[in-house]
């Protein structure tokens, strides 16, 4: 006479492989909505960020007879990719944290591109490896503050420029045409999108020192 066994009932290979699918599918599926809700909270962060950065400028300005801090640029190989790093000005006198490594004398990363700093620009005074190298010229629409437009020219005067600074983070994708315009980053085709395809996120302040974001 047989005798029968009752065996505790378990998984087969290809229910493991099933729910091993399934649960790959629906990570698939989850995965990229978490990483553009990440990367939606890192551009609101960088929008605080940027409107802190133009408070501490316009308190530099209002304390030098409304003078803003020159706009930099290096040609020497260990700081050439530090171009338009934010004013060092603005860390010695204590209006910001500093820094100490190389091109970043302003503790203020950018989010979206470690070891720099948030850039900075205005029409006016213009250091080349930290010597008097003429007036920095900024490429503004000709409709600004929409800055729709293709058209428009470059100021190096604060006086007739109608944009009086801007400051802006190349976003998630840094090397990307799009943030890398020549005319960024003022030109709204330069700002940054959620297609994926790059652009900056700036702030400016025009003329009359009305803060506007960008986008």
């Amino acid at each position: 006479m047989r005798t029968s066994r009752n065996h505790d009932s378990g998984f087969t290979l290809v229910e493991l492989l099933v729910a091993i699918g399934i649960l790959a599918i629906l990570a698939g599926l989850l995965l990229p909505a978490l990483a553009r809700a990440k990367e939606k909270a890192k551009v609101a962060r960088v929008h605080a960020e940027l409107y802190g950065l133009g408070l501490a400028l316009e308190m530099y300005a209002d304390d030098h007879d409304g003078q803003l801090p020159p706009v930099r640029a290096n040609c020497n190989t260990d700081l050439a990719e530090h171009w338009c790093q934010f004013p060092v000005e603005l860390a010695e006198q204590h209006y910001l944290p500093g820094g100490d490594q190389p091109g970043m004398a302003v503790n203020m990363a950018d989010l979206f591109n470690p070891n720099h700093t948030y850039k900075y620009a205005a029409p006016g005074p213009y250091l080349l490896n930290g010597s008097p190298g003429g007036t920095f010229k900024l490429w503004v629409p000709s409709d600004f503050p929409l800055c729709s437009s293709t058209n428009g020219q470059w100021y190096s005067s604060p006086k007739e420029a109608p944009v009086r600074w801007v400051v802006w983070s190349l976003a998630p994708r840094p090397d990307s045409a799009r943030s890398q315009d020549p005319h960024a980053p003022l030109a709204s085709s330069s700002w940054y999108s959620h297609a994926g395809d790059g652009g900056v996120i700036a702030r400016f302040a025009t003329r009359d020192g009305l803060q506007v974001k960008c986008p």
